[in-house]
């Protein structure tokens, strides 16, 4: 459940000193928009903050202030080669570098719960991640999600059991308790990244238990950046084991004996293609949610996956809404996602994040990803896959950032040609841990 940036790729050759460190093959912009617009909106966003308008501005202000941080900073994680390895890219660093924006004070304490105001304290972004969650959900061909229902699912789950349980033996020899294993580094490694995992776990987190949203979601991140700089690392290891022990993996190729399966699209008509109604068909799922969740103890955002995962195996939506359903979330993860980010990151609490630096931590975050990947790829054995390309896709995909994660991981291991297999995991295996989470929080919160 885990969200990347496509922006189109120009001709420049990525040659040279410069190229090693900045990839120059993107446009220059910001994410498209053109570099005069960027600075208007930033000139006219300082203004508005130094004037002490702000609250007059309202949400146009807000978001004016939120895109000028936010794609300021994600421009530059999906640019400088190190951080987009490291952290992901450009959502991570748009969240760690509104941290720092606040932390430096070059932003008021006023208007930093202003904006927090606009986009999180009036459920703005349950509207985002419901559209997020259910497109993703419903973006997977039919036929592929049943048969990852059927087989993909059991090293997904096997990579989960071991995780788990690789991390809670390591927490006892560290002195970490069990609960705070399971819900403050298991689940925000295993959930998908940060968009479709950590965000709406957040929410989940703050319904269960009462706590706050923003301080679980400012740790989970830092816990899932550094997971995902252990994937990677392990990932290249996979590589190297491959070419050595050649009986252990498919060169790419996931399946044995048999022909892979790819996430497509169906083919449609552009012309009917329809974000207005795809907007209209999310409000109904988040609704639905909302209400199921009134007499269920589920929380609302697992009932949106559940009910997207079932208007896809009833095929009840029409290849003309999933394209609309893709369009509205590819827009609104542009133009929306990186506020909620730095909306979160605005009070990101820096101790707790260089606290995680401790040994005994890293030792439970390498432990819970090696366990993905050992899990997945031993179950990948007992169900005819290849076990290395198992340990990629259901373990290590699972464990990284989100869908540029997926990217960096199988780039590690020579294995992009797995992506599709990847999306599975972020999407479905994402979603799955969501619906457990709802548990865990209530058992060990």
């Amino acid at each position: 459940m885990k969200p990347a940036s496509e922006m189109p790729e120009t001709t420049t050759p990525n040659t040279g000193f410069w190229s090693r460190i900045v990839d120059t093959r993107k446009p220059f912009d910001i994410e498209g928009i053109p570099l005069w617009l960027y600075a208007l909106n930033t000139v006219l966003a300082v203004g508005i903050l130094a004037l002490g308008q702000l609250p007059v501005a309202g949400v146009a202000g807000a978001f004016s202030v939120l895109w000028a941080i936010g794609l300021f900073f994600f421009a530059i994680g999906e640019r400088v080669r190190i951080l987009k390895a490291l952290l992901g890219g450009g959502l991570v660093v748009a969240w760690a570098g509104a941290a720092f924006f606040a932390r430096w004070g070059l932003i008021g304490p006023e208007d930093v719960e202003y904006l927090q105001a606009q986009i999180i304290d009036n459920r703005f972004l349950y509207f985002v991640l419901a559209a997020l969650v259910s497109s993703s959900v419903l973006s997977v061909e039919t036929a592929v999600l049943k048969r990852a229902l059927a087989s993909y699912a059991p090293i997904v789950l096997g990579g989960l059991i071991l995780a788990a349980a690789f991390g809670l033996f390591t927490g006892t020899l560290v002195g970490i308790p069990a609960d705070r294993v399971v819900t403050m580094f298991f689940l925000p490694i295993m959930g998908g990244g940060a968009g479709g995992g950590a965000l709406p776990m957040s929410e989940v987190y703050a319904d269960v238990t009462g706590g706050s949203a923003l301080d679980y979601f400012n740790y989970a991140i830092g816990v899932l950046t550094l997971g995902n700089i252990t994937a990677i690392l392990i990932a290249a290891l996979i590589y190297q084991i491959g070419t050595r022990f050649r009986y252990l993996s498919g060169d790419g190729k996931l399946v044995r004996g048999e022909e892979q399966f790819s996430v497509g699209t169906e083919a449609v008509d552009e012309a009917k293609v329809n974000t207005h109604s795809a907007m209209i068909f999310v409000v109904c799922v988040l609704l639905a949610g909302i209400t199921l969740a009134t007499f269920t103890p589920l929380h609302f955002f697992a009932w949106v996956t559940i009910i997207a995962v079932v208007l896809n195996l009833t095929r009840a939506v029409s290849p003309v809404m999933r394209a609309s359903l893709r369009r509205l979330s590819a827009w609104g993860l542009r133009a929306f996602l990186v506020t909620i980010l730095v909306a979160f990151g605005l009070t990101a609490d820096f101790d707790v994040i260089f606290g995680l630096l401790a040994p005994g931590n890293l030792l439970v975050i390498v432990s819970i990803v090696t366990g993905a990947a050992l899990g997945a790829g031993i179950t990948s054995h007992f169900v005819k896959l290849y076990p290395l390309e198992g340990a990629l896709t259901g373990g290590l995909c699972m464990a990284d950032a989100g869908g540029s994660g997926d990217l960096q991981v199988l780039s590690a291991a020579r294995r992009i040609v797995l992506y599709p297999y990847s999306q599975l995991s972020s999407r479905v295996g994402g979603a799955f841990v969501l619906i457990l989470a709802n548990y865990l929080f209530a058992v060990f919160v």
